[in-house]
């Protein structure tokens, strides 16, 4: 962990959550970086973008960084009671409360909020707009899967296997997980052989590989390729003065198709496509990228604001 980070759990509607926080947030900070990640929803993924972030705005701008809640297991405690939160929590309902939980209890009112979401983190955001009591400057949503996920290319691969097959992927994680360290970090090299994959990944994946983690991902995943279908177009057209969206160009969970419709609904709105080819699990391939991609789009918010 990088000496400038601090991970730990806090508790969050009483589920404890892994949260990355890089630089620090007082009543005297003016605005902070919040980051909502996708499925799955560990945030030491998102380290290697964070701390670009952050060292590109040379560290007066923290970033903070929250999981989804039962994606990453708490430290040893009461598992039974994990458990039942995690029926709570991971609904996409679930999570929506969990982050507006989160931001109440973990920042002050007077810090301005620029969020940053990936993938059904974008849906989030767009849930919690408005709900939260905290002014948002700007809400980034990285190749965001907010509407049609059954129907996407992926979709129709996924829904199936996520109804019928998940019970399935649950042994085999178990199975894996009774593996010894070494030979799971084995296994997880050979999957990302001939990837240059950030060390952050490989930690993430290592830690999210048994059954709790997975088991409530998938529940969650499930959900959402049932709830995420119709665009909520009063929400986008409500914060639109809000959102920025950036479309991959071979995203097959958010095709450019959906980016073409959602330009021509709202001709106005700030909506982006890739043009580096980047995938839609950026934090593998181009972490460090999307950092500056996502500074250099800040910068004139700030700029206006401070003028």
């Amino acid at each position: 962990m990088s000496a400038r980070g601090v991970q730990r759990f806090l508790p969050v509607l009483g589920m404890p959550t892994s949260v990355l926080q890089i630089g620090t947030v007082t009543k005297e900070t003016k605005h902070a970086f919040l980051v909502i990640p996708g499925n799955p929803g560990v945030i030491e993924f998102y380290k290697s973008f964070m701390e670009k972030l952050y060292d590109n705005y040379q560290g007066t701008i923290p970033v903070l960084g929250v999981s989804h809640a039962g994606h990453v297991k708490p430290p040893d405690g009461n598992q039974a009671l994990y458990n039942k939160l995690s029926y709570e929590l991971c609904t996409l309902s679930g999570q929506i409360r969990h982050k507006i939980a989160f931001i109440d209890e973990n920042i002050p009112k007077s810090v301005k909020l620029i969020l940053i979401g990936h993938s059904i983190g974008c849906y989030i955001i767009l849930k919690i707009l408005d709900q939260l009591e905290h002014s948002v400057l700007r809400c980034f949503l990285l190749f965001p899967t907010i509407e049609r996920m059954a129907s996407s290319p992926n979709g129709k691969v996924y829904t199936p296997a996520l109804k019928y097959l998940r019970w399935l992927a649950r042994w085999m994680v178990l199975a894996i997980s009774l593996l010894p360290e070494r030979t799971k970090a084995w296994l997880i090299n050979f999957h990302f052989s001939g990837e240059e994959v950030p060390p952050c990944a490989m930690s993430a994946t290592l830690s999210f590989i048994q059954p709790f983690s997975v088991s409530n991902s998938l529940f969650m995943a499930n959900e959402e390729m049932q709830a995420v279908d119709q665009l909520d177009t009063r929400l986008v057209e409500k914060n639109l003065n809000l959102l920025s969206f950036y479309f991959g160009s071979t995203d097959r969970w958010c095709p450019l198709q959906y980016a073409s419709e959602l330009k021509a609904l709202f001709p106005t709105g700030d909506i982006r496509m890739c043009e580096r080819g980047y995938s839609h699990a950026y934090l593998i391939d181009a972490s460090p990228q999307m950092a500056d991609i996502v500074y250099e789009w800040v910068k004139p918010y700030l700029t206006n604001l401070c003028s």
